[in-house]
């Protein structure tokens, strides 16, 4: 069977075999048509349907070829596309096929399932030999890790990377991308990327890099009903500067005053949406009860949960849902009133794909905000909130210019202005920063076959404990899980990663380790080493991650509030 039988199988099975996205239909026909080659770079325009082409590549891989790893920069994402995956209407696959991996969730241990939906940061521990399932004992010393299976359950898959301009804003996570470009390539594999908004200089990069690559791009001639219909699309755009002390009341106000009755809006941080989302409680019944808060510190259990909400009331005529950037990356879901702080280009348009997302929405406001303290954008150091401060400050200027006469929904908008216009305005190649050292590092892994996980586990404490990402993760339970029975705590229900500048800002009382097979808590004025830890001046990421990992800690105990409707609670700037 063919890539294209694949695909004619998934629409059948999806959407009765009706296929109205003839884009889709080009990229398989270009992926077909080039199948020698190693890597695909797609970008498509945000709610276009780009998990029809991840499902026809999973199916198609394993059925003909092998294996299919699908690989997510964001554990909200894996989870809504898992959704769809395994859902009774949807399911091409059989279930007992699929699996997810990352953190505390072991369904496909080595990500060996013929379809897994793994975490960037999981395929890359299993890429380098260090699978999550081992790294402990690795570091221990007390086994290689078995590293040549890790190894054989990656390069014999065919690897699809959604979202990808998600592992282009830090030199690490970009280097690492590079990487995994040229293993693939050594190992005959197929690496297909997928993004709706790739600048044209990340492209030249990518090709001074790899010249073979791949690029399919969406052009208006190439759906002209589909552009049509998005330019038929009517809103009213506006951008305003707002004090610290105003902007919860403003964007109240804004909500109140509003025609539209779905409404999404965005906070660059969670400490700004959990404080918002208390402040319009009593508003709950305007939207039916459907008010929904979503960010990244929930525990897996209730992240699930949350996802499983916005399915249901993805249909209504009225709910409220405050989110953070979590919201970005392929979250099915759509608004016809989307407010939202400033951010970089690429981040926006993202956002601004769950806004009028769906055929039958075609009126709708955008509010994008920015806080001042009347003269220029906040900042702090060299950034604004989480974002890079250059790179706000050009998709400001730009939208102040421009903003009212782009078409945010396409990528070229014909009598008015694209969102490609605006991101490859505001990006230059020097945005995009690789480090050949580092390539070489990866690649080096591979070179020492008696030892490569011990290699792997000196790269790892060297980058601070991801390969990707430039904050790593750190696992933490409130007090309130600890003063029920520790023996019962299930890892699903109670952990919650936070950043590690997070983490050493917090009240640590202790932590839960492994103790003959039971889970043990250990107050930190019993454990010398952890208090010494806590104690020392600078708190660095590799002693942090020595003692996680020798220790056999799964997780660190805080003082702090968690419920399962705002998450963790936290007084820190973040």
């Amino acid at each position: 069977m063919s890539l294209r039988a694949s695909f004619d199988y998934v629409i059948k099975k999806w959407f009765d075999g009706v296929s109205t996205r003839p884009f889709l239909e080009h990229i398989i026909s270009e992926l077909e048509r080039n199948w020698n080659s190693s890597v695909f770079v797609i970008e498509a325009p945000t709610g276009y349907g780009k998990s029809t082409i991840s499902a026809s590549l999973a199916y198609f891989s394993e059925k003909y070829e092998f294996k299919c790893i699908l690989s997510f920069p964001l554990r909200t994402l894996l989870e809504d596309q898992f959704f769809k995956f395994t859902s009774p209407k949807k399911e091409i696959i059989e279930k007992k096929k699929i699996g997810k991996r990352y953190m505390h969730n072991p369904e496909s241990r080595y990500l060996i399932k013929p379809v897994t939906f793994t975490t960037i940061d999981t395929l890359s521990l299993t890429l380098f030999g260090i699978p999550p399932e081992y790294i402990d004992k690795v570091v221990e010393e007390k086994t290689l890790g078995h590293y040549l299976f890790s190894w054989s359950s990656v390069v014999f898959s065919n690897i699809v990377l959604d979202e990808v301009h998600l592992l282009t804003d830090t030199t690490k996570s970009l280097s690492f991308l590079m990487a995994l470009m040229g293993i693939t390539k050594k190992f005959d594999q197929k690496l297909i990327l997928m993004s709706a908004t790739i600048p044209k200089s990340l492209k030249q990069i990518i090709r001074k890099y790899h010249p073979k690559t791949v690029f399919i791009d969406f052009k208006p001639e190439l759906d002209s009903n589909f552009c049509k219909k998005r330019l038929k699309k009517s809103y009213k755009f506006s951008i305003d500067g707002i004090t610290k002390d105003e902007k919860f009341t403003r964007i109240r106000d804004w909500i109140l005053k509003s025609e539209f009755r779905r409404v999404i809006v965005v906070f660059n941080t969670v400490k700004e949406a959990m404080e918002f989302y208390d402040l319009i409680k009593d508003i709950i019944n305007i939207f039916d009860g459907n008010i929904l808060l979503i960010h990244s510190r929930f525990t897996e259990k209730d992240r699930e949960k949350k996802n499983e909400v916005l399915q249901k009331i993805k249909n209504a005529d009225r709910y409220l849902i405050i989110s953070t950037q979590v919201i970005e990356a392929g979250v099915d879901i759509s608004s016809n009133l989307f407010i939202t702080d400033i951010a970089p280009a690429n981040s926006l348009i993202q956002r601004l794909g769950r806004f009028l997302r769906y055929d039958d929405e075609n009126e709708g406001e955008i509010i994008i905000w920015f806080e001042t303290d009347g003269e220029k954008l906040i900042q702090k150091n060299s950034y604004y909130k989480v974002y890079d401060l250059q790179l706000t400050e050009r998709t400001l200027k730009w939208l102040i210019r421009h903003g009212n006469k782009t078409n945010f929904h396409l990528p070229h908008g014909g009598k008015c202005i694209g969102y490609k216009e605006l991101i490859d305005n505001v990006y230059s190649e020097d945005d995009f920063k690789v480090d050949g050292e580092t390539i070489k590092k990866f690649d080096g892994i591979f070179l020492h076959l008696e030892n490569a996980s011990k290699i792997a586990v000196k790269r790892f404490f060297e980058m601070e404990g991801s390969f990707v990402r430039e904050g790593i993760q750190i696992p933490v339970v409130t007090e309130d899980f600890v003063n029920v029975n520790p023996d019962h705590l299930s890892i699903k229900e109670s952990v919650v990663p936070v950043s590690i500048k997070a983490f050493i800002r917090r009240d640590v009382l202790g932590v839960l380790k492994k103790e003959n097979g039971k889970i043990e808590f250990v107050r930190k004025e019993y454990d010398s080493w952890l208090k010494n830890l806590l104690e020392s001046p600078r708190i660095t990421p590799a002693k942090l991650l020595e003692y996680i990992f020798k220790r056999d800690v799964i997780a660190f105990v805080i003082k702090a509030k968690y419920d399962s409707t705002t998450g963790l609670r936290s007084d820190i700037d973040e």
